[in-house]
């Protein structure tokens, strides 16, 4: 803000990390190389490098750094998950992290409210309210990872805004400390109520507000945007609001001032019932005028959601992929609720088709009853910006002009105001949004290292923003806040007289303008600070990763995290010596790639420098175990005297031995005594069914199926090759085991590329010849469909590829097959079973068949867990690299699985059963997907006998 006294700008160094340590703690402060790396960025296109970062876990170390900022004049973010779009996220000063503080509190069931901290991620808020049967209704599209803090901080809405509204309709009061490390409720007081009186004697600020928004109501008044939302400058139109009805709302000023005023510790939110049902109907029409003419006879249905994408933005993500019709010029996705049962949603959902019937559509509308089907409709849409990066190696979504609101019944004509414009530039462009309110969001896809790219960028800035303002009347900003995008813009929306009030409000709570600079009024251009260099990348650094790993959920810590370890891997700057911490925290669980609308594996960019430094321990190891001989022999003396050393004070005298050993597989790797180690077998699965190992002369081979087993099935006395076998056989299939590698996972999690690559050669040659392979392994499945990446183009590569295409997994090769063997009817005893998903067989795309298999079983009933998909934490040797972070990440899958009541849980994974079994003892059984169906038709065959 330029008329704010400047602030001290530190050069780069050590003394502000040293002294905020000496005030909070050594584990709260950051400033190592790849912390700052990662925290530079926010989901916006902007980069700014820290000094320091705080992860704050209470109010006393919020207002201890606060303290600290004013008295050196450092600037100071507040930040939640970082996946705003404005850049309000990110400073040169101290990044505030509120992401430790994510508990809900309170929750009253019969008021409807509950009190929680900024940390916490809305989805995981809501899934802990449906308990309640409640929700938290505002919805931003990225609520799988944004978090509590940041929508305060933006008054962020969503699709749901039309019967939910934004965060400030929803708020009652936040605990706010202000830069003066003091704090406050922020609530509705009454004008004549003597606690407001104390307040504002407490808080000079607040009688400014007061008195300023007294005087100047006219101009305010005349100055309020006429649409169904705004979240740009201050919201003194709330104020005013209160005031007319003899009320002072606080929260209208702090919801939507993006830390500027005060950084939130708690929130007091409104809560409404969950609906009963719900109805998702998607709407393709082939002219866009129509969708103008449509809508508002489609929000006399009080829709709950109304959405809409044009054109461009269907041919931008791909029409075949989401079954678009090539006919259609807009998209609606429509949602109604129903608050009781006794609403028939079929009824209402023929109303829908009713008034859609006059207008020419490129298809029947779709509708969905069910939460998967439902969820699919709304997955292009929810993804939809990363999703983009997809469409050009250089030319990227760029979030400039990408929150505009105008009056309702004006949205087509927006839209066809905005494809004519950027048709014009010859810029490719999404528009798409909140179609029911008018919220439109535009995200033309540019190269701002080109020149005449930058310059069409700087052009569409001030032409779309002045045209929504002064030919619709609109507001630039609905629900993502101004940040550093539109904060020079401020002033031309709201004139210099009504600038100058919110000018007056920030110096009345921040004078030292210490609290998030640069943001919400600045007159600095929005094209200062951009990040060009990761605006060349492939990452969107949206945070879905973030939402799936399982890292950054123990440490919420950006550094430890999958965004994070994007940028700092990427970085010009790498270094593994000085990245290592971070590098060799990934479990290669796979989960940022099966979630990334970008396609982008940052587990295999992690890979691929841990290749640079391959362990040593771990190569010598995965050396011997290719010879097997020596390997298994040394496993056989194992197995026989696993009674004697894996008893309690030998398992002790164990892991104080191994201890140096361990250290040079990772600095945190141990062997704990408390660890359920699994029973190794006296005799391998290989040499249990030697029958079954075809000789050299059976070629080419007289079985057409080969069981690739895996490591642990072979060398572990846990049921699961034996399940298998004998499901295959049941299914009228005699598999052959042909000679066999490790598949390369854990080799290549260890950096040995080399050493997974022969491994590859020899599986490849010795399976090729099969029409199909069966795993019962979730990282064997996975590491089988991957094998063409390890091999350039070429015949080895287009081998792999033939291999990769064979490979199905047990629970894949029964939901597929056209056999039913007989399994034993339901008796009065009834499993309750729930289904943990390994990740690596949900990243090889394999996620509805294991629970067909499990549904289908007689005298099982099946219960999906919350966090289902969520990384159990074992991941292989994980559990041996880092046993306490292991063990921790295992929590929230504990809770989940003790939350389902169930006394059986199920996977798909050798090498998860060991981390279920060891963290959940003997409370509740664990098995294999096979082994159930193994019990089903062994039950069958006693009946029958």
């Amino acid at each position: 803000m330029s008329s704010s006294s400047p602030l001290i700008r530190p050069t780069r160094s050590h003394a502000i990390a040293h002294d905020l340590r000496a005030l909070l703690g050594s584990d709260k402060v950051k400033d190592d190389g790849p912390t700052i790396t990662a925290y530079a960025v926010d989901a916006s296109i902007y980069r700014m490098p820290p000094q320091a970062v705080v992860l704050v876990e209470s109010d006393d170390d919020i207002a201890a750094t606060i303290g600290y900022a004013r008295s050196r004049g450092i600037p100071l973010t507040p930040r939640a998950a970082g996946t705003n779009l404005t850049g309000s996220a990110i400073g040169s000063g101290i990044i505030l992290d509120v992401s430790r503080l994510n508990r809900i509190l309170e929750v009253n069931r019969e008021e409807k409210w509950a009190r929680v901290q900024p940390g916490i991620v809305l989805a995981e808020l809501n899934r802990q309210l449906s308990a309640h049967g409640l929700l938290f209704g505002p919805d931003p599209s990225s609520g799988d990872m944004c978090k509590l803090g940041g929508m305060v901080a933006n008054n962020s809405s969503g699709p749901h805004t039309l019967r939910y509204g934004s965060v400030k309709d929803n708020v009652q009061s936040l605990r706010l400390c202000l830069a003066s490390s003091s704090w406050i409720e922020a609530r509705s007081y009454a004008l004549a109520d003597p606690t407001l009186e104390r307040l504002l004697t407490m808080v000079p600020a607040l009688r400014d507000v007061l008195v300023l928004t007294q005087t100047h109501a006219d101009l305010i008044a005349a100055k309020r945007p006429l649409v169904s939302k705004n979240s740009c400058g201050y919201n003194l139109f709330g104020i005013a609001d209160g005031l007319a009805s003899g009320r002072f709302d606080l929260t209208k000023l702090f919801v939507g001032s993006e830390g500027t005023l005060g950084i939130v510790s708690e929130a007091t939110l409104t809560l409404v019932d969950k609906p009963e049902a719900t109805v998702t109907a998607l709407i393709h029409f082939r002219n866009l005028e129509e969708v103008g003419e449509a809508v508002p006879r489609l929000l006399t249905l009080m829709p709950s959601a109304l959405e809409v994408m044009d054109a461009n933005t269907l041919n931008l993500i791909g029409r075949g992929k989401h079954g678009i019709p090539a006919e259609a010029s807009a998209t609606l996705l429509l949602e109604l609720d129903a608050d009781s049962l006794k609403i028939d949603l079929r009824e209402r959902a023929e109303a829908i088709t009713a008034i859609c019937g006059p207008y020419k559509l490129a298809s029947e509308p779709t509708l969905a009853f069910d939460a998967e089907r439902r969820e699919q409709l709304w997955k292009a849409r929810k993804a939809l910006y990363p999703t983009l990066y997809r469409f050009d190696p250089k030319k990227k979504p760029i979030n400039f002009v990408d929150d505009v609101v105008v009056p309702a019944e004006r949205i087509s004509e927006l839209i066809r105001y905005l494809e004519d414009f950027f048709e014009g530039q010859h810029v490719p462009v999404a528009v798409f949004g909140h179609i029911g309110n008018g919220n439109a969001h535009i995200v033309p896809l540019l190269d701002v290292n080109d020149r005449g790219d930058f310059e069409k960028m700087v052009q569409a800035y001030q032409d779309v923003h002045s045209t929504v303002l002064n030919r619709f009347g609109g507001s630039i900003c609905g629900e993502h806040g101004d940040g550093r995008v539109r904060a020079e813009f401020v002033k031309r929306m709201f004139g210099d007289e009504l600038y100058d009030l919110f000018v007056q409000v920030k110096k009345a709570f921040d004078p030292e303008n210490v609290l998030n600079p640069g943001i919400k009024l600045s007159d600095a251009s929005f094209t200062d600070h951009i990040d060009y260099t990761r605006l060349s990348k492939s990452c969107a650094t949206c945070a879905k990763c973030n939402s799936v790993c399982p890292v950054y959920d123990v440490f919420q810590s950006e550094d430890m995290s999958a965004r994070g370890w994007f940028e700092i891997v990427t970085a010009k700057d790498y270094s593994y010596l000085n990245s290592k911490r971070v590098v060799e925290a990934c479990l290669n669980c796979k989960s940022c790639r099966t979630i990334c609308p970008a396609g982008v594996d940052v587990s295999d960019l992690i890979l691929q420098k841990r290749a640079e430094h391959p362990n040593r321990l771990a190569g010598w190891i995965f050396r011997h175990q290719a010879k097997r001989v020596n390997f298994e022999a040394v496993l056989h003396i194992l197995a026989s005297t696993q009674a004697v050393w894996d008893r309690p004070f030998f398992r002790k005298l164990l892991e104080r031995i191994t201890r140096p050993i361990m250290k040079r597989l990772a600095p945190t790797a141990r062997l704990p005594h408390d660890l359920v180690l699994p029973k190794l077998a006296q005799r391998h699965l290989r040499e249990r069914y030697t029958h079954l190992i075809p000789d050299e002369s059976d070629s080419p081979p007289t079985r057409r199926v080969a069981y690739f087993h895996g490591c642990a099935a072979n060398y572990f006395d846990d049921g699961v090759g034996d399940a298998v076998i004998e499901v295959l056989k049941k299914h009228g299939v005699e598999p052959a085991l042909p000679p066999q590698r490790c598949s390369g996972t854990p080799i290549q999690t260890y950096g040995h590329v080399d050493l997974a690559r022969d491994g590859a050669r020899f599986n490849v040659r010795s399976f090729i010849p099969y029409e199909t392979i069966v795993t019962g392994c979730a990282s064997c499945t996975l590491m089988l469909k991957d094998y063409p990446a390890l091999f350039p183009e070429g015949e080895e590569r287009q081998r792999a590829e033939a291999l990769a295409r064979k490979v199905v997994h047990i629970s894949e090769f029964v939901a597929r097959s056209t056999q039913h063997p007989p399994m034993a009817t339901a008796g009065e005893t009834t499993k309750r079973v729930t289904y943990h998903s390994s990740c690596h067989l949900r990243a090889a795309g394999v996620t509805k068949e294991p629970r067909q298999v499990l549904s289908s079983l007689p005298g099982v009933d099946f219960v999906e867990m919350q966090s289902a998909d969520r990384c159990a934490g074992g991941a292989g040797t994980y559990l041996v690299k880092d046993y306490d972070t292991s063990q921790k990440i295992f929590d929230r899958k504990a809770r989940a699985i003790s939350q389902t009541g169930a006394n059986v849980v199920a996977t798909s994974c050798p090498a998860c059963m060991i981390q279920l079994k060891n963290g959940l003892g003997e409370a509740v059984e664990v098995k294999h997907v096979a082994q159930l169906l193994q019990d089903a038709y062994q039950a069958a065959e006693r009946e029958n006998s």
